[in-house]
C-alpha cells in the first residue's frame, strides 16, 4: 500500500505504471500459479523458472531478487539436471496464461465512459 510501501510497486509515480501486476485478473493468476507450485511441491519461482527453461525459443531468463537467498534458490533450479514440468501442469499454466495474456489490459473495472483507455489512462487498441 502507499501508506507502508514495500518496494517500487507500492510507491506513487513509477508504481502507478505497474498497475498491470495488481489488477484483479493478474492477482488471481498469481494465486493460481502459486497453488499449482504448492501442489507440485515447489516454490512459485521454481515453477516459473522451470517453465521458462523448457521453452525452446527462450535462450535466457531474467531473475529479480531482493535477497541473496532468493538468488541462490533461483540458481539452484539451473544447477539441477533439467527435468521438464509434466504435461498436465504445463497445460494448467498455459490455461491461466490464456485467460490473462495482457495484464495491462485486464481489468474488472471497465466503465462505458472510459473512451478506449485502461485503468491508468493507457490506450487500448
Amino acid at each position: 500500500s502507499l501508506e507502508t510501501p514495500r518496494g517500487r510497486m507500492d510507491m506513487g509515480g513509477w508504481g502507478q505504471t505497474l498497475y498491470r501486476y495488481r489488477s484483479e485478473p493478474a492477482l488471481r493468476a498469481a494465486l493460481q500459479y502459486s497453488e499449482m507450485a504448492r501442489k507440485a511441491g515447489m516454490a512459485p519461482s521454481d515453477l516459473a523458472l522451470r517453465w521458462v527453461r523448457q521453452r525452446p525459443a527462450v535462450t535466457t531468463s531474467l531473475v529479480g531478487c531482493t535477497a541473496m537467498s532468493q538468488l541462490e534458490a533461483d540458481l539452484a533450479v539451473y544447477r539441477k539436471p533439467f527435468k521438464p514440468l509434466d504435461y498436465q501442469l504445463s497445460w494448467e499454466i498455459d490455461r491461466v496464461h490464456m485467460a490473462n495474456r495482457l495484464p495491462i489490459f485486464s481489468s474488472e473495472h471497465v466503465g462505458s465512459d472510459w473512451n478506449n483507455e485502461g485503468e491508468i489512462g493507457e490506450r487500448i487498441p
